[in-house]
């Protein structure tokens, strides 16, 4: 009979690619799971795993033997979630990875529109973490999260998209920005080419590290224009205040200053349909896709993209 910790060390670590995110998922030492490994090769009497430059890959027998393993495990896995779906929903908890260049503010109206869905002592518990994307995929891909929030979109041929929302990236200012005198009015599709003739104006940013800034820096460099930054945050909150505040004008997602444009804190600056376009979309493991709370989820964040896809 072969050891079942065994076989699930080899099946977790063919499953993550390689021995660093196995041993972080299954909160072991890479040195215990590399022995583990080697006595199950050992028992087999058959070579699993080979060196493809600096990572690992199956042999034939490592991927024979995994294709066992894994009808045993997702069979396992199945059985847990047939059982879990039958817990009351006040018992269940629904945990949701964000990427960290995904505003905060968007995520807690998805959450808040979701739990009021429910009677408040049928409520489930819901949890949401921020993540990089290469945590958000590790932790997907063994279903740590039932769900990810990202503007990066996470390729991988066990996750499936259950929505995808598309917005306008507009330029704002405060609500006190006047548009230049040669431009007829703030709306004015060359508005943006008389802003960058302007030496006065001041550019607010997010942080390089983001996506978004990338964009952004490509709009510029497409356009030719040079920018003059006057403030740079990785928090979005920050940004859209420095917007208010009237030290500089900046490009955001209309989702995420929608409710501010309506407000009048802040305007929109240029063509409605805006100047380019920004992608954030839900995505969860293959297997949790039918899942009811994931399906709620899935609703309520439709339902909040949706209400932000057009200029107020």
């Amino acid at each position: 009979m072969y050891n079942y910790n065994h076989l699930y060390y080899f099946y977790v670590t063919a499953k993550a690619g390689g021995v660093t995110s196995a041993s972080t998922h299954l909160r072991i030492s890479q040195p215990s799971l590399s022995s583990q490994l080697k006595v199950l090769e050992q028992s087999l009497d058959l070579k699993l795993f080979q060196k493809a430059g600096r990572t690992i890959e199956l042999t034939n027998s490592g991927t024979e033997v995994f294709g066992y393993c894994r009808q045993m495990f997702e069979f396992s896995e199945k059985m847990s979630e047939q059982i879990s779906k039958r817990v009351p929903t006040s018992t269940r908890k629904i945990c949701i990875g964000v990427s960290e260049h995904v505003d905060r503010s968007f995520v807690a109206d998805i959450v808040s529109l979701f739990l009021k869905k429910y009677d408040f002592e049928k409520r489930p518990k819901v949890t949401v973490v921020s993540a990089t994307q290469a945590q958000l995929l590790e932790k997907l891909r063994f279903k740590e999260f039932d769900a990810v929030v990202s503007d990066a979109g996470m390729i991988d041929s066990n996750f499936v998209d259950l929505e995808k929302a598309e917005f306008p990236v507009v330029l704002t200012g405060s609500s006190k920005w006047k548009a230049p005198t040669a431009v007829g009015s703030s709306d004015d599709s060359s508005v943006f080419q008389q802003i960058l003739e302007d030496d006065g104006v001041q550019w607010i940013m997010p942080s390089p590290k983001f996506k978004f800034r990338g964009e952004i820096d490509k709009f510029f460099e497409t356009n030719k224009a040079k920018k003059k930054i006057a403030f740079e945050s990785d928090l979005m909150g920050s940004l859209v205040h420095a917007v208010t505040d009237e030290i500089g004008l900046a490009f955001f997602p209309l989702l995420y200053v929608n409710q501010f444009i309506r407000d009048n804190v802040l305007q929109a600056i240029g063509p409605k349909e805006g100047y380019w376009k920004y992608n954030v979309s839900l995505t969860c493991h293959s297997q949790n896709k039918d899942d009811q709370l994931v399906q709620q989820f899935s609703n309520s964040f439709k339902e909040i993209c949706t209400k932000e896809a057009v200029l107020s």
